[in-house]
Order: structure tokens, then C-alpha cells, then sequence
């Protein structure tokens, strides 16, 4: 029993002393943040000066460039378009590459623009313009139950919506133009790209054999709806003959009734407004839904210098001293 007490003492005094060196290295640690934190402000205490020069230096230096820079503007354009036909991979490859492509005399020449025009751009980009309710339209589209892709779009990021694998679901792209320099030829410059993409050959083949396919459909559909009213209209002028054979496009699970043909009708009519839409809107490979003006702004860190030009130059300075003070320490410790 004497035993057991004696046991049981001992390990309290472990207990005892092990928080003892928890607390006594919490102690430490706080007290070496405290050196440090006073180290940090004799430091500068001590170069207060030096400091000072390089905070009213930077100040002084940044009014200038501010004042240099109000005149300063950054020149663009901004064109929404809606391709039609699949066209989103070869309208993305093309701008994408578009850079390279300019460099040859030969292409320039195609989109009609000479080398000044050229140099003048900075950069181009394009960039779909996120709407959810497209990429939710496609997938319901192509594999129903719409409400079980929403849940997994909404964990979604706008970044990761607007990569490749998402990009073909948008129907609204925004082409953003970046000049050097305003001109008056810069829209030219829009103009003649726009152009040379819409004069694809592949996709102008298939976009006249869509049309041409389209045309003949459109024909087909009105000549049995125009078959269907007459019908219906001999069926309600003499109901008495409702039970003889009827003769209509249908399918094959359904039986022939008044009802089946009124169904087929509404059908019909929604099939040919959606293709005389497509005749009438749809004649190129894209549509132009806003071409903007030439549009300019100041450049971004106008009126920002005179205050982020002397933090830099401190914080440079600061990290020098402490890169020579780190090496100083790190020579000291090798040789002891």
C-alpha cells in the first residue's frame, strides 16, 4: 500500500515538472518574440534617417511619375460575338495564335492591314462570358436531369468555368483588343480579323449545306402542316366521317386521332419557326451581338506611386539589411 502511495506521488511530481517545461518554453519563446520585436524597433530607431530619405525620396519620385502617367491611357476595344455552327474551337485557336500569324507579311496581307496597324496592337484576347444557365441548358440538353448538374456547378469557380472544357456552352464571347496607342486605323484592325474568320471555307461549306438542308425541311414541314389543318378542317366540317383511316406522319406507338394530329401540329409549328430563325439569323459563322468603340482609361497605378514608391524603397532596404545581417550570422555560426 505504501508502495501504491509512493508510485502515485512520483508521477504527480512528473506531471508537476513536465508543465513546468511547457510553460518555461512558452516563456522563452514569448521572450525571444519580445527581443526580437524590440531588435525590429531599434533597428529602425537607429536608421531612422536613412529611412526617412528613401519614405520623402520615394514620395517625391512617385508625385513625378504620377504627374508623367495622368496623360498616360491604355487603348481598347471590346466586341461580343456568338459563334455559331461549333465554331468556338476554331474562332479560340485562331485568336490564340493569331500573335505568331501576324508576324508573317503574307496573312497580314490577308486581313488587309498593313504593319503599322500591326505594331499597334499589344494584345488581344477572348474570353467567354460566364452564364451557368448556358452550360446547364447544354447538359440538360444532352443528358436530362438538369437539377443534378446544377448542384455540381455551383462548387465550381468562375476560373475553372472558363477553360476549354466549358467554353463550347457559352453562347456570348467577349474579344478584347489592346492598342499602344490611339489611331484611327485600329478599328480596321478588328474589322479585318473579324472578317478573314468569317471566311472560313470549311465552315461556310457546312454552313451552306445546314442552310441548304434547313430550306429543304422548312418546305417539307409546311407542306404537312398545311396537310394537317386541311385535314383537321374536313374533320370538323363533317364529324361523321372521324372514324374512317387516317393518314398521318406519327409515330408508330400512337394511333391516329384528332388529338395526336393536334399534338403533331404544335410540333410542326415549333420546328418551323426555330428553322426560319435559323434562316434569317443565322448566315454566318458568328454574329456580331455588340461591336464597341475604341474605349481608353488611365493607367492602373496612376495616382498610386506616391504612396506605393517609398513603401517599396523601404521594404527593399529593409530586406537588404536583413539579408547582410542573415549572412553576417550565418559566417559567425560556420566558424564557431
Amino acid at each position: 500500500m505504501k508502495d501504491n502511495t509512493v508510485a502515485n506521488q512520483e508521477n504527480i511530481d512528473d506531471e508537476i515538472i513536465d508543465i513546468k517545461s511547457i510553460f518555461n518554453l512558452i516563456s522563452i519563446g514569448f521572450k525571444n518574440f519580445l527581443k526580437l520585436f524590440v531588435s525590429i524597433i531599434l533597428f529602425y530607431k537607429k536608421k531612422v534617417i536613412l529611412f526617412s530619405i528613401l519614405f520623402v525620396l520615394g514620395i517625391v519620385i512617385g508625385y513625378f511619375l504620377d504627374d508623367k502617367l495622368k496623360n498616360s491611357k491604355i487603348f481598347y476595344q471590346e466586341i461580343i460575338i456568338e459563334p455559331k455552327y461549333d465554331t468556338n474551337n476554331y474562332i479560340y485557336d485562331f485568336i490564340e495564335s493569331l500573335e505568331y500569324k501576324l508576324t508573317d507579311k503574307s496573312f497580314s496581307g490577308k486581313l488587309q492591314i498593313d504593319s503599322s496597324q500591326i505594331s499597334n496592337l499589344k494584345q488581344i484576347t477572348l474570353k467567354p462570358i460566364i452564364q451557368v444557365t448556358d452550360v446547364l441548358d447544354n447538359l440538360k440538353f444532352k443528358y436530362g436531369n438538369q437539377e443534378f448538374f446544377q448542384n455540381i456547378l455551383e462548387n465550381y469557380n468562375e476560373k475553372t468555368l472558363e477553360g476549354s472544357k466549358y467554353r463550347n456552352f457559352y453562347r456570348f464571347h467577349k474579344l478584347k483588343l489592346y492598342f499602344k496607342k490611339e489611331s484611327s486605323n485600329n478599328e480596321k484592325l478588328s474589322k479585318g480579323i473579324l472578317s478573314y474568320i468569317d471566311t472560313n471555307q470549311y465552315y461556310n461549306k457546312s454552313l451552306d449545306l445546314n442552310i441548304k438542308q434547313t430550306k429543304f425541311s422548312l418546305e417539307k414541314n409546311k407542306e404537312t402542316l398545311i396537310y394537317i389543318e386541311e385535314y383537321l378542317d374536313k374533320l370538323n366540317k363533317n364529324p361523321v366521317n372521324q372514324q374512317k383511316e387516317i393518314t398521318v406522319y406519327a409515330e408508330e406507338s400512337e394511333i391516329s386521332t384528332i388529338s395526336s394530329l393536334l399534338k403533331r401540329k404544335n410540333d410542326l409549328i415549333t420546328i418551323i419557326n426555330e428553322q426560319e430563325r435559323i434562316l434569317t439569323l443565322d448566315k454566318d459563322l458568328f454574329d456580331i451581338i455588340e461591336y464597341g468603340d475604341i474605349t481608353s482609361e488611365p493607367v492602373g497605378v496612376h495616382k498610386r506611386l506616391v504612396i506605393l514608391l517609398p513603401l517599396f524603397l523601404c521594404l527593399v532596404s529593409s530586406l537588404l539589411f536583413f539579408l547582410f545581417y542573415a549572412y553576417n550570422w550565418i559566417n559567425s555560426f560556420i566558424k564557431d
